[in-house]
């Protein structure tokens, strides 16, 4: 057997054993239902708005990634690109999306994979930096807070610097930006989901939960890491203290708002695709006419 064909099958398992026991669990406990009927259409509306500013973090990072392997693509085609390996990345097989743009950007713009790769790496280890410091928050408190705005307020002086003057270190500065600001939109978005069901959650509990939920990215294989999510959630409850029911909620409703949010996404792509389309044969068929 394959070692493609066993994480398929880990996949599946783990999908299905997931559907199962939020069956049974929501079975068991009718009252997380009710709960989840009482989530107003305001804070619906605050996670859309929020997916949206999320997306553009992936932009944003995607760009300076790109930059690290001197690459620099317009911002509709940017945006397409991630907006269609998002999309990819959750419905399609074992987290694809990062295949899908290294595929992507070779066949088109002829990216080295090895640079595109080592670039990728960078971001992962400042994602699995950040999200440590989320997930020591419980702990050491609000002064990782003071740290990011720190960083943030820092880092237009450091360009300027000779020093930083470097192409290559500016994409990694950048890529450290966006990255971070990646994950404090990922700390508000669960900031307000767990808000909507437990108000009594502060927002320190919430960082010490955005890290314990980012970390699953790197052994998920399920869509949306579905299962492996909940798991890093549940294993870390003595850090940031939300009961099992909370979390249960929680992902509920990110997980059915993330999902229209990307097939609504998919139509916007699709209608303007399909406008493009319509553009080019209208014009044709006008290049036409003005020679007959």
């Amino acid at each position: 057997m394959s070692k493609k064909t066993l994480r398929t099958m880990i996949a599946v398992f783990v999908l299905v054993a997931t559907i199962i026991a939020f069956t049974v669990y929501f079975i068991k406990h009718p009252e997380i239902i009710t709960t989840l009927q009482a989530v107003s259409l305001l804070t619906i509306t605050k996670l859309f708005v929020l997916y949206c500013v999320f997306i553009a973090t992936l932009v944003w990072i995607q760009r300076a990634t790109l930059s690290l392997c001197e690459l620099t693509l317009g911002r509709k085609e940017s945006a397409l690109l991630v907006m269609y390996s998002s999309i990819i990345n959750f419905f399609g097989p074992l987290q694809s999306g990062p295949g899908f743009r290294a595929a992507y950007l070779k066949k088109k713009h002829n990216v080295s994979l090895k640079k595109y790769t080592l670039a990728t790496l960078v971001y992962y280890g400042l994602y699995a930096l950040f999200s440590g410091l989320l997930l020591l928050s419980f702990f050491v408190g609000w002064w990782i807070g003071a740290v990011c705005i720190l960083a943030l307020a820092a880092t237009p002086i450091m360009l300027r610097l000779k020093k930083f003057k470097s192409l290559k270190l500016r994409g990694v500065l950048s890529l450290a930006l966006a990255t971070l600001a990646q994950v404090v939109v990922l700390t508000v978005i669960y900031f307000v989901e767990l808000y909507s069901l437990l108000p009594q959650v502060s927002y320190l509990q919430s960082l010490a939960y955005t890290g314990a939920a980012n970390f699953a990215l790197f052994v998920s294989l399920t869509p949306g890491a579905i299962g492996f999510r909940e798991s890093f959630l549940l294993f870390s409850q003595k850090l940031h203290d939300i009961g099992v029911d909370t979390i249960a909620a929680a992902s509920v409703i990110d997980r059915s708002i993330y999902i229209v949010f990307l097939l609504i996404m998919a139509a916007g792509i699709f209608g303007l695709h399909a406008n493009d389309y319509f553009k080019t044969n209208r014009t044709e068929s006008d290049k036409q006419e003005s020679k007959a």
